[in-house]
């Protein structure tokens, strides 16, 4: 997998496109699906799954109301080529995760992976109670924040533990 968080259309499409050349399966992230697809167009096939909803700044925040964003992952999972989305639930400022999950998940016609900011186990779970295929972690591995630290490799299993159900004893 490859997520693509670049600040200029033009970075995203080389995103893409370093992809396709290094034989990516899925390609997560970007704003301009269209000419993503576009890029994706004639290259072996690639599960993508852009951002729905407005993104701006880096770190990429999502703004924007949402039945907005609901109404945007419903047009773009509509578009041949698009597999699913990668959501910035937790990068919202005001929405509810959860709630803004759901609501992505129902308007969407394929997966949903939730990126950003997802830094606990109470977030993973909230995450898959609200119906979201997946999730990345990237800083908070690195950062130490997830049971089974301070190693990533102990972090990956806690996480990886709590992903697959309802935490036993």
């Amino acid at each position: 997998m490859l997520e693509v968080v670049s600040t200029t259309r033009e970075e995203e499409l080389r995103s893409v496109a370093a992809g396709v050349q290094i034989g990516v399966d899925w390609l997560l992230g970007g704003t301009h699906p269209k000419d993503g697809l576009g890029v994706l167009d004639g290259a072996p096939p690639v599960k993508y799954c852009p951002f729905p909803g407005t993104v701006v700044g880096h770190p990429s925040v999502l703004e924007g109301e949402i039945a907005d964003i609901a109404d945007s992952a419903r047009e773009i999972t509509s578009l041949d080529g698009v597999y699913g989305l990668d959501l910035l639930a937790y990068r919202h400022q005001t929405a509810d995760p959860a709630e803004l999950t759901r609501a992505v998940v129902a308007a969407a016609s394929g997966p949903v992976i939730a990126a950003g900011s997802v830094a606990s186990v109470a977030q993973i779970r909230a995450l898959d109670d609200a119906g979201a295929w997946g999730f990345t972690i990237g800083g908070a591995i690195f950062e130490g924040r997830l049971p089974g630290g301070p190693s990533v490799g102990g972090q990956v299993r806690e996480v990886l533990r709590a992903a697959a159900g309802p935490a036993s004893g």
